[in-house]
């Protein structure tokens, strides 16, 4: 790391990543043995749509123990069609790259050397493979001064749905100059012979969006030349084969829900693509449910309201008869809990998918 890397402070306000990391947004891990901390924005964040400049940045940024910025991968970046990213112009011209299903791997500097982290943890068990081939395979490999190159690690450990079969090696996705943030394309990472992301000759926009799917692809990730903006386009058939892979539909939801899980929990792990539907989901139930109990603790006050003095079951039967709600009033009635029920009778059908995806609902 030189002198000139940025602080922290200059990528963005540290009262936002303060207040993100209080919130649950960002979540930072230290290093083991050396005064280095990576930053990453959270499954909440995703959730929540939480997104500001300091949870678009630490999407596995390592900074020193003095604020300074070791390493800068891609910030956060969306999906074609994704209201977050922005207005796009057809005509725009692109590079397009292929993205890979693997981790992301982010090379800082160590002393003698350098070693690869992943999005959010300097120790897990890609990152430590990833490492390994870096030094193996790809010793003789420095990145240029000042610049963070980024990696896909792709191995049989690290498939997610993709099948690459036995590959076992990194793939050069470009860099990030780490001054001021520019994207770089793998063919200006100089010194690298391992191999690299596949490019595809789509000049614009609408060509990328037009390209035919691949067999066995997640799909492709695309770079606005003039304002290094990038965005996602992924395969409707990978985000169905995904789906099926991960047991996601509105029963699978509502039962995690029913159990305990937050919203940000169920989404660790999908896709960006699934996190809307199943937000969208989980409050549509929630609201039903509160609509619910609170229509039946309004009616239970308004029958108790109304019965004569010394009233019993049979009185209070009679006049609940001919409620939308009489399935809850004798819970309340008795002193119990209806909430538990209720969620019972929310539960959804088990073919209900995410929207607009094969096999899902139009």
């Amino acid at each position: 790391m030189t002198s000139t890397a940025p602080l922290l402070s200059d990528l963005f306000d540290p009262a936002l990543l303060r207040t993100a990391i209080e919130r649950g947004l960002v979540r930072e891990q230290a290093h083991p043995e050396l005064p280095l901390r990576i930053l990453n924005y959270t499954d909440k964040a995703q959730a929540e749509q939480a997104w500001d400049e300091a949870t678009l940045t630490c999407r596995g940024l390592v900074v020193d123990d003095g604020g300074r910025v070791a390493a800068r991968p891609f910030r956060k970046f969306f999906n074609h069609g994704d209201p977050n990213a922005g207005p796009l112009d057809l005509s725009a011209k692109v590079t397009v790259l292929d993205k890979l299903d693997g981790s992301l791997g982010i090379a800082y500097p160590v002393p003698g050397g350098f070693a690869l982290a992943t999005r959010g943890s300097f120790t897990s068990e890609q990152a430590r493979h990833g490492t390994e081939l870096l030094r193996t395979r790809h010793a003789g490999f420095v990145p240029p001064e000042g610049v963070t190159a980024l990696f896909e690690i792709v191995c049989p450990g690290t498939r997610n749905v993709c099948d690459y079969g036995e590959t076992d090696d990194l793939f050069l996705l470009g860099g990030v100059r780490v001054a001021d943030g520019t994207v770089l394309a793998p063919a200006e990472i100089p010194g690298w012979e391992g191999p690299v992301a596949a490019s595809f000759d789509l000049p614009t926009l609408a060509d990328a969006l037009a390209a035919p799917p691949r067999p066995g692809a997640e799909g492709l990730v695309v770079r606005l030349t003039d304002s290094g903006r990038m965005l996602k386009i992924k395969q409707a058939d990978y985000l169905a084969l995904h789906r099926v892979l991960s047991g996601l539909n509105a029963r699978v939801v509502w039962e995690r829900l029913g159990a305990g899980r937050t919203v940000a929990g169920i989404c660790e792990g999908l896709p960006d693509e699934f996190h809307g539907w199943v937000r969208d989901l989980a409050e549509r139930l929630r609201a039903e449910a509160e609509r619910i109990e609170e229509g039946a603790r309004r009616e239970h006050g308004r029958i108790l309201a109304g019965l004569p003095e010394g009233w019993g079951r049979s009185e209070y039967a009679r006049a609940a008869a001919a409620s939308p709600f009489r399935q809850w009033l004798f819970p309340l009635l008795d002193g119990r809990d209806p909430r538990p029920g209720i969620w019972r009778s929310l539960r959804p059908a088990g073919d209900e998918r995410p929207v607009g995806l094969p096999g899902g609902d139009a």
